[in-house]
């Protein structure tokens, strides 16, 4: 397979969709006269991310969840989307509210298209305690064959747990792409000790997945603030190792890109580990609180 060239967003976001699809839009054209094969957005692109920083802002989320929700693959911005994937030759990575089957459920959802049109989407799993007042827990790790390789999607607090990466590159993936909307915290001053352990704590999430797994790691991050919220960019490529080849930095907003070799990347990681010994090597016998054959001594 051909090198291929990845661009992730570091996406300056805002409520309005309207405006939101305009940015996906001209990203898109940017990236595919760029050479780009794959283009990645943040997590909830379309719509931004809702911050419910006191319990008094959940009705206003909510109502704008559900106002905004599109369903898959069949809303107006995702087909806006999906035509322009189809007429540049590119695939495109990008979030939204989804309007589940139910009405009323909606989903946080990352959805895959590519110059043959829709090809699939992922539900997030891990849901933190605020994002479960707005959407419902999606249940699987689908993995998607591409001319560019076997793509594998995530959301965010997803990365957190080991277990994400690593079902998805036993189901096959070679790219593991992950939407987020990974804030600066500590009120948004990023001179406070706390701002600072959420950007490690990034980098290392993204660098650690990509290392344990042998696989590409593409994160896209929202940059700047949005309506009182503030998100630390850091839209990144990490190849096989765990090296960041590419990064947006803290403060630009923009396509971040690298051209890469999917395959080789992975080859040269397996040549130096000795082989796929991460997956190789496993004891998935030896694991019995994790397949639940021990009870688990941490209260959740």
């Amino acid at each position: 397979m051909p090198e291929i060239t990845i661009a992730t967003v570091a996406m300056r976001g805002s409520y309005d969709v309207e405006l939101n699809l305009k940015t996906h839009l001209s990203y898109i054209d940017e990236a595919a006269d760029a050479g780009a094969s794959l283009v990645v957005f943040p997590e909830i692109s379309l719509q931004g991310y809702p911050v419910i920083h006191e319990k008094v802002q959940t009705p206003a989320v909510l109502a704008q969840a559900y106002a905004t929700a599109e369903a898959v693959p069949d809303g107006p911005s995702v087909t806006a989307i999906t035509a322009k994937a189809e007429e540049r030759g590119v695939h495109v990575v990008f979030g939204l509210t989804e309007a589940g089957e139910t009405p009323g459920v909606v989903y946080n959802t990352a959805v895959l298209v590519g110059p043959d049109g829709y090809i699939g989407r992922y539900r997030k799993v891990h849901l933190g305690l605020s994002e479960q007042i707005v959407w419902r827990q999606g249940h699987d790790w689908p993995v998607f064959e591409t001319t560019i390789g076997r793509i594998g999607m995530l959301i965010c607090y997803d990365k957190a747990w080991p277990e994400s990466c690593r079902e998805l590159t036993l189901r096959g993936a070679d790219i593991l792409v992950m939407p987020t909307a990974w804030g600066v915290g500590a009120d948004g001053d990023p001179s406070d000790p706390s701002a600072s352990i959420n950007c490690m704590q990034y980098s290392l999430f993204d660098q650690v997945r990509a290392a344990e797994n042998m696989r590409w790691f593409v994160s896209s991050n929202f940059c700047g603030e949005i309506e009182g919220a503030d998100f630390l960019g850091l839209s990144q490529v990490v190849d096989p190792v765990g090296r960041v080849v590419a990064s947006s930095g803290i403060t630009e907003s923009g396509l971040t890109m690298a051209q890469v070799d999917v395959q080789a990347g992975i080859a040269a990681a397996m040549a130096r580990g000795q082989g796929a010994r991460l997956v190789r090597d496993r004891r998935d016998e030896t694991y019995l609180a994790l397949r639940g054959e021990l009870p688990v001594a941490v209260d959740g």
